[in-house]
């Protein structure tokens, strides 16, 4: 197993410092959430975007991934288009744009002016080719069971068949991911006191789709736990820096009652 500089650890402290005592090229996979529009004043914190993309690049292994979870704000009439901004300054550090998810919300806020919006974005970047990936395969096939022959369409136009082949009960998921918000995020009540919790199923999922167990899951930004918390529960190991005070002390008392769960659990 990878012998890492700090390990399952929740610091107070400015993620951008605390990346720069990491080695680099070290780490595996980053699952954030950063401020964003009106909130980037964060508990009396700015956020600085180009220091904290820049540390991300130094700090992450060839082969690893940042998973970067963000939305838009309305401002004046209009999006603000930050988080494509945010994109692409990741691309030219040298990221590559790996898959861009979409994530719905179940409550469809309603506006006067436009269509109602529900979704947010995951920019999942890796630096040069990612070094695994692990689908989720949840979605039903309808003709699970079934003996289908497959064909494949050739750069020439022509199709060529394939062996027949019984279709799986289940297919790899798409790029729109859909998670109840608002108190269904997490059943950790103390946690709802953070004005903008990541859903504790995103988390887990994006850290099963890009990491292999044992593999050290960094969040920079780490809010109320929820990335380390998804990454102890996945047997990965977490990392995470908060810069708020009241934000980490309410990461840590879910990270204790967390640990105090699993200890109390049947072997």
């Amino acid at each position: 197993m990878t012998t890492y500089k700090f390990c399952n650890q929740l610091f107070h402290g400015c993620g951008i410092a605390g990346m720069r005592l990491l080695d680099a090229d070290s780490i595996p996979l980053v699952v954030t959430s950063p401020p964003y529009g009106s909130i980037r004043d964060y508990g009396g914190q700015s956020f600085y975007f180009k220091p904290m993309a820049r540390e991300l690049w130094r700090a992450t292994m060839p082969g690893g991934v940042v998973c970067w979870h963000v939305n838009d704000q309305i401002v004046d009439g209009g999006e603000t288009g930050d988080s494509y901004r945010q994109c692409i300054y990741f691309i030219e550090l040298g990221f590559r744009l790996h898959t861009t998810l979409v994530i719905e919300g179940k409550k469809v806020a309603s506006y006067k002016s436009r269509y109602g919006r529900a979704v947010q974005h995951v920019f999942v970047f890796s630096k040069g080719k990612r070094r695994n990936f692990n689908p989720i395969m949840d979605v039903p096939n309808k003709f699970a069971g079934v003996e289908a022959t497959h064909h494949d369409r050739l750069s020439d136009g022509t199709r060529r068949t394939r062996d027949r082949v019984r279709v799986k009960p289940f297919r790899k998921r798409g790029v729109h991911w859909s998670y109840a918000g608002g108190t269904h995020n997490t059943p950790d009540r103390q946690a709802w006191e953070h004005p903008a919790l990541m859903p504790e199923a995103l988390a887990k999922d994006l850290i099963l789709s890009w990491s292999n167990e044992g593999d050290l899951i960094l969040d920079p930004m780490g809010g109320a736990g929820t990335t380390a918390k998804m990454a102890f529960l996945s047997n990965r190991r977490f990392l995470s820096f908060e810069i708020n005070r009241e934000y980490h002390d309410l990461a840590v008392e879910r990270l204790s009652q967390t640990f105090e769960r699993a200890a109390s659990k049947p072997a």
